[in-house]
């Protein structure tokens, strides 16, 4: 069994995945999961905070001759379902996650794997530590909860209140660009607002 991660490519992301499986985060008890994500923003010199409902929120400056460019906003949730097989024993406050790579895939043994949205968040902490991208500003949401039943989600504070209207002024924008080039198409402005967040 293939359990080293660590040599999959891209390897910041997989880097990041693996040291995520080793961190018990099933939802409502992330704790630990944050001050990772705290600590690798803070080993990279950059400006983070948790706030009171336990979101993260870390913002890399844009690369140098691109502070000009439109910002991106990338957002992932930081825990995990927490499921098992029957004949499985395990305690998802205190193992980690057996991941290995089997052929073509990784999973994990009698366990989810985590990677909804554990690889998510591996690939934001991936493009937060690499020095060779370019790119404009960077601002990355790591959330305590995907959601929490129909019609509501995690609460957010001022800051990502902030993001949502960023991204809403950022949508409106384009959905203009539509308009004003119809050939552009809808499609093409929809594909340009995900580039965006």
């Amino acid at each position: 069994m293939n359990t080293d991660l660590t040599a999959l490519k891209p390897a910041l992301v997989w880097k990041h995945f693996a040291a995520m499986t080793q961190i018990p985060r099933p939802s409502f008890h992330e704790e630990k999961i944050r001050r990772y994500v705290l600590d690798v923003a803070r080993s990279l010199g950059l400006e983070c905070r948790e706030d009171a409902a336990h979101n993260v929120y870390v913002r890399k400056p844009a690369s140098k001759g691109m502070e000009n460019r439109a910002g991106v906003i990338l957002q992932a949730h930081l825990d995990m379902v927490p499921q098992k097989n029957n004949d499985k024993k395990f305690d998802f406050l205190k193992d980690p996650i057996r991941a290995y790579v089997d052929g073509d895939w990784v999973t994990a043994d009698g366990t989810t794997l985590g990677a909804d949205n554990g690889i998510g968040a591996a690939a934001i902490l991936a493009v937060l530590e690499d020095d060779t991208l370019e790119h404009g500003p960077l601002e990355a949401l790591f959330t305590a909860w995907p959601r929490m039943g129909a019609g509501q989600s995690a609460p957010f504070d001022a800051a990502e209140e902030q993001l949502n209207q960023r991204f809403m002024q950022r949508k409106k924008a384009l959905e203009q660009d539509a308009v004003l080039y119809p050939k552009l198409g809808v499609l093409a402005a929809a594909a340009a607002l995900l580039l965006l967040i």
